[in-house]
This record gives structure tokens, sequence and C-alpha cells, in this order.
């Protein structure tokens, strides 16, 4: 029965960490792009919000959130053209 536990979580450890790697190759292929990916939290506090405001616009369709592997990002010059502060 330890067995078991052990092989699916092994399988468990790998999978989350190849998910994890994906994600960072996907964060990496916005950068060259100038788009640099925010967590929920780096771009609340960004823009100084909360994280119910930024809920909120998500929800009201002003920024479109990026969902990689169930964790939500932002990016910054999409957030940035949204709120008419691009430069």
């Amino acid at each position: 029965m330890d067995y078991f536990k052990e092989f699916f979580k092994k399988i468990e450890d790998l999978i989350d960490n190849r998910l994890n790697q994906f994600e960072c190759k996907l964060a990496e292929m916005y950068k060259p792009e100038g788009k640099e990916i925010m967590t929920r939290a780096e771009t609340a506090e960004y823009f100084g919000v909360s994280l119910g405001t930024l809920n909120n616009w998500a929800k009201s369709g002003i920024l479109v959130p990026l969902d990689f592997g169930g964790r939500v990002y932002y990016t910054r010059s999409e957030i940035q053209t949204k709120l008419g502060l691009a430069s």
C-alpha cells in the first residue's frame, strides 16, 4: 500500500515539476515582445488597487487574464493599453 502512495506521489511531483517548467517557458515567450507577465498580486500592487478591484476589472472585460495551469497572470502592455496608460 505504501508503495502505491510513494509511486503516485512521485508521479504527482513529476507532473507539478513539468507544469512549472511549461509555465516558465510560456512566460519567457512573452518577454522578448515586451509583454511582461505579472501575477494578480503584482498587477494589483502595480496599479495600487485591491485584488477585488482586479477581479472586477476582469469580470467587466477591462482586463483579460491569462490562465496558465490554474494560475492567473496579466500582461503589463495589455493592462497599460486597456487603462490608457501606454506610452
